[in-house]
């Protein structure tokens, strides 16, 4: 599947490279023959042959950047690539507009002035997210932990609590961890970035004990269970002798992973248990 998904990119990558390199070429000349263009129609209708063409051009930009930006981000972790192809998009598109305006000859100076009123009212309402957002940024510049990492975090922005999980989502405001109690935690971005990150193994997603027979092959039972959860490291260890009846043991069984859902350990042990006791008694019978 992965070659299938790197040969999809790469001819997806072939397109939108000569996609964009003619949308730009389209704009500069529309840009720079807008008024001979207007010239070829009569008199009256030149004025509304410029915008059309500003309106092409402004068309041709916009499939430019999209194209531009979709080639450059391609090889971004998707987390990454959303923060990133959104900024250079927006910035992009700004500064197209700018230059549009900037050859129709319109005067912006009071737009810009009532703009940046305006910022200033919006970045002072929006100062904790814009924080967010730029501490998601450096985040994703710096790369202390990727998504399915396991990962401790204590701040004076967390309240001093300990937050463990695993990192399942970084995103452009939060970061997303699951715990080991099977939550889901949204912490800002800003926070994690002021507090202190412990990398390790992963935490403990579930924890069960059973009783088995003395005689049952933990190591069997444990390549069962693997199998069945197809990921995460499971762990199988004998705790004590069982008090209710001779010949049995008391076992936990832990479940430390990334991916696999902490609901999939009860039922695939009673399955994996099934499978290691009846191949037992199967193997007595033919004895």
């Amino acid at each position: 599947m992965a070659p299938l998904s790197v040969g999809r990119g790469a001819r997806d990558r072939s397109r939108r490279l000569p996609r964009a390199g003619f949308a730009a070429a389209l704009l500069v000349a529309l840009l720079s023959a807008r008024n001979d263009l207007a010239a070829l129609v009569p008199d009256r209708y030149q004025a509304p042959a410029r915008i059309a063409v500003l309106v092409l051009a402004a068309l041709a930009g916009v499939q430019a950047v999209r194209d531009a930006v979709a080639v450059a981000t391609a090889a971004m972790d998707p987390e990454a690539g959303v923060v990133w192809r959104n900024l250079a998009s927006w910035t992009l598109y700004a500064l197209l507009g700018l230059w549009i305006a900037s050859v129709a000859k319109l005067n912006l100076s009071g737009l810009l002035l009532g703009g940046a009123i305006v910022g200033v009212v919006v970045a002072a309402a929006s100062q904790a997210s814009l924080g967010n957002f730029f501490a998601g940024l450096v985040l994703m510049l710096a790369r202390p932990y990727r998504v399915g990492a396991a990962v401790r975090l204590r701040g004076p922005s967390l309240a001093g609590i300990e937050y463990q999980g695993t990192v399942a989502d970084v995103g452009a405001l939060y970061t997303t961890l699951q715990t080991p109690a099977g939550e889901r935690l949204k912490l800002p971005n800003s926070a994690v970035v002021s507090s202190t990150l412990t990398l390790g193994e992963a935490p403990v997603q579930a924890e069960v004990e059973i009783e088995l027979p003395l005689t049952t092959s933990l190591h069997r039972v444990l390549q069962a269970l693997r199998v069945r959860l197809g990921s995460g490291r499971v762990t199988i260890t004998p705790v004590r002798v069982s008090a209710s009846g001779e010949g049995s043991q008391i076992c936990r069984v832990q479940l430390r992973s990334a991916s696999a859902e902490p609901a999939q350990l009860a039922d695939s042990l009673a399955d994996a248990v099934q499978e290691v006791t009846a191949g037992d008694r199967q193997r007595q019978r033919s004895a």
